[in-house]
């Protein structure tokens, strides 16, 4: 049986636990020591101005931009942010009943990343046991904390979603990843990537690693 390995003190946590929208914080303006994360907007939640078309500027009120991406309707509901790289220039447009401005250049954007096609996978988990190859889906908001074992390959009882964030498989969006069961390796050495500190580990009867095509 394996212990929960420590996580790097250097380890980035790149996004929020998961959240069901009645347990959910509600969006509030950007703070710097986020890279992705989920809020609640609800139908009356106060709106504020916002510049651009998306990226937005990342002191946009959050909700004001996510109703102009056509990310909710008026009713409000869950959103996915990302911080992203500042733009020169901020054009603003009317769209979905909100009007944003023009900007200059600012130094961090937030966006709102796509609904993934394959969402209707299920979440990953590790690796069924049997199955030779898996498709699964990891959200944006899947933890990059939990225990994986190797740098690619990985042992086979490696968290999924932690492994493909740390083998570059999937970004901080999330999205769907096949993984493949490969033979075991005698060793497995420890490395950081991906905002995800993985462990060191000895001889496992199988490994897995993720089909690139």
């Amino acid at each position: 049986m394996k212990y929960p390995f420590v996580l790097s003190a250097f380890a980035v946590v790149l996004a929020a636990p998961a959240w069901a929208e009645s347990e959910a914080p509600g969006c509030s303006d950007y703070s710097e020591d986020k890279a992705a994360w989920s809020c609640f907007c609800a139908a009356d939640a106060p709106t504020g101005s916002v510049w651009g078309s998306g990226p937005y500027t990342a002191d946009s009120n959050v909700c004001a931009a996510a109703r102009h991406a056509g990310v909710i309707g008026p009713e409000g509901g869950m959103v996915a942010l990302e911080t992203v790289d500042g733009q020169a220039s901020y054009s603003g447009s009317e769209a979905n009943g909100v009007v944003t401005r023009d900007w200059g250049s600012f130094g961090k954007s937030i966006a709102f990343p796509p609904p993934a096609a394959s969402s209707d996978l299920a979440q990953c988990g590790r690796l069924p046991s049997g199955t030779e190859s898996h498709a699964c889906f990891c959200p944006a908001d899947a933890s990059k904390q939990r225990d994986v074992w190797g740098s690619g390959p990985y042992t086979g009882d490696s968290d999924i979603c932690a492994a493909a964030f740390h083998a570059g498989a999937i970004d901080a969006g999330g999205g769907e990843v096949s993984v493949l069961r490969v033979p075991g390796l005698k060793a497995y050495s420890a490395s950081e990537a991906g905002g995800v500190a993985t462990g060191d580990w000895g001889g496992y009867d199988f490994s897995i690693v993720f089909n690139r095509n």
